[in-house]
């Protein structure tokens, strides 16, 4: 939106007052900016009113509110121009009520002294719909009055407060839960994180007394005896093969996710780890009973917003109160753990000791602190892409409940161009109160790092990271049996990434002082 600058003297700034300009037909009018909350689309969908009056168009949601909506053209009896699903719809806030106005496409932003504004005097009897006008750029723009607006006749009264403690007690009950997402023989399904102890690679299994279709047997871990259970057998699918993939230089996908409950373990082998999902209460839906399984599918994540396939969500504490779960639990607790005095003292130890990171691929093996990653989403398009962003920039998602600024990690660090697989994952990471996606190339599993494990990184791994990499890449991870990893510092890469923003005056990733944030996009396109 154009806002033509106004030459006052610095005593008459307080005398200014700005407006948002509109066209309704032949019409150009104007509404002070301190009663325009904001411009939204016209909405695809309208709830009507009964017996309200034709320029009362209906209710839609906005964040929540129930917003009235009124076709200002009808009611002054203009007739309709365009496609109504073109036009905009003004919301205005006046004497603690919420409107919605419709006009046919926003205008400018203008800075007038209340000197040009002529206030008209209107009658006892008349509505007091235009409450003044001025001349400006040789046209004459009446400005309408937001006060008479939401006191026509039949427009319902939103309260504006009521409105707003109610969208905020609907938005506590909407608690966003994560979990993880991984593919059994096909099937998408899902654990709350919070009940996950770690996931990993499948190791050398130990032979197990207890074995047999289901247990493929155990391994150790950290002095903890965990069953290996082929989740694909357990659930009368087809059996999970250990064998590693024939070709020699194709990966193997599948993960053990280990689970805990008092001190017994489970390990749950499946094919893949796909994402790490945030989703509502609302989103749960009850599991329907199935003959064999009650309980044990706790309910389905619905994802039809968003077009992703539905979640099946299994129970942990219905996994281990199944019989044969717990019989394996149990037994393997028995048979192969160390003495309880050990154990008391490697669990004291290891509970304030051990950090839980989620490792992935991005040109090499790199780790970021798991209670850094809001959540994991597969690689999306088409993305908004701001002008003047900086070459890092991939652009904006819309997740459907927040805009993201998602950044391409390998152009940062100076690293071969990005190109997109069926692998690739944008980590959703939250810094100084906003969200940002970081794109890799693939994520790998989740583990439990300890201290004496990770080391600053040595000089002859520094030699081959370029500058940008080095600021952010502080310590590695020895990971026994397994592989090196980087371990990336999130905040301090966001933080040199706003800096340089600030230093150049590119206001690119949405860091305070550097941009049109992008959760400020919205205001920043209200009007225009």
């Amino acid at each position: 939106m154009e806002m033509p600058s106004l030459d006052l003297a610095p005593g008459a700034q307080a005398n200014v007052q700005l407006f948002g300009t509109f066209h309704l037909g032949e019409f150009e009018l104007a509404l002070p900016i301190d009663v325009l909350q904001e411009v939204v689309s016209f909405p695809s969908g309208m709830t009507q009113i009964p017996l309200a009056p034709d320029y009362v168009l209906g209710l839609f949601l906005l964040r929540d509110m129930m917003i009235p909506v009124m076709d200002l053209a009808r009611f002054l009896g203009q007739p309709a121009v365009g496609d109504q699903a073109n036009r905009r719809v003004a919301i205005i806030k006046a004497d603690q009520s919420l409107l919605g106005v419709t006009f046919d496409h926003t205008g400018e932003m203008l800075r007038l002294a209340s000197s040009q504004i002529v206030r008209f005097d209107n009658g006892a009897n008349a509505t007091g719909l235009i409450a003044g006008a001025f001349h400006f750029d040789q046209r004459i723009i009446q400005v309408l009055s937001a006060e008479a607006l939401v006191r026509l006749p039949g427009v319902p009264q939103a309260n504006s407060a009521l409105l707003a403690l109610q969208a905020r007690q609907r938005n506590a009950l909407r608690k966003v839960s994560k979990v993880i997402s991984f593919h059994v023989n096909g099937r998408h399904m899902a654990l709350a994180m919070d009940a996950i102890h770690e996931i990993v690679r499948v190791p050398e299994l130990e032979h197990s007394v207890l074995a047999d279709s289901v247990c493929r047997g155990w391994f150790n871990l950290r002095d903890r005896p965990v069953p290996v259970l082929d989740v694909s057998s357990f659930l009368g699918l087809e059996a999970s093969s250990l064998a590693s993939p024939d070709a020699s230089d194709a990966e193997d996908m599948r993960r053990i996710v280990v689970l805990r409950d008092k001190g017994f373990y489970l390990g749950l082998l499946v094919d893949d780890i796909d994402s790490i999902v945030a989703h509502t209460e609302a989103q749960l839906l009850p599991m329907p009973p199935t003959r064999g399984q009650i309980g044990l599918f706790a309910n389905v994540i619905s994802r039809r917003d968003t077009g992703e396939g539905d979640l099946i969500l299994i129970s942990t504490s219905a996994l281990f109160a199944n019989p044969y779960m717990a019989h394996l639990a149990k037994g393997h607790h028995d048979l192969y753990l160390v003495t309880d005095e050990e154990e008391h003292s490697s669990d004291a130890r290891r509970k304030t000791q051990r950090e839980t990171w989620l490792t992935f691929d991005l040109d090499r093996p790199m780790a970021v602190r798991l209670d850094q990653v809001c959540e994991v989403i597969g690689a999306h398009d088409p993305l908004v892409s701001p002008p003047g962003s900086s070459p890092y920039v991939c652009g904006v998602l819309n997740t459907g409940h927040a805009l993201i600024t998602v950044i391409d990690l390998r152009h940062v660090y100076g690293m071969e161009p990005f190109v997109e697989t069926e692998d690739t994952r944008i980590l959703v990471v939250e810094h100084a109160g906003h969200k940002y996606g970081l794109v890799v190339d693939a994520v790998r599993s989740i583990t439990s790092i300890e201290p004496s494990n990770k080391l600053l990184v040595p000089a002859l791994i520094a030699l081959h990271l370029n500058d940008e990499l080095r600021q952010d890449m502080h310590e590695v991870a020895e990971i026994p049996g397994e592989t090196t990893l980087l371990l990336l510092d999130v905040a301090s890469l966001l933080r040199r990434l706003a800096e340089e923003g600030e230093t150049q005056n590119a206001p690119d990733i949405g860091m305070p002082g550097t941009l049109p944030a992008v959760h400020d996009l919205g205001a920043a396109v209200a009007v225009s």
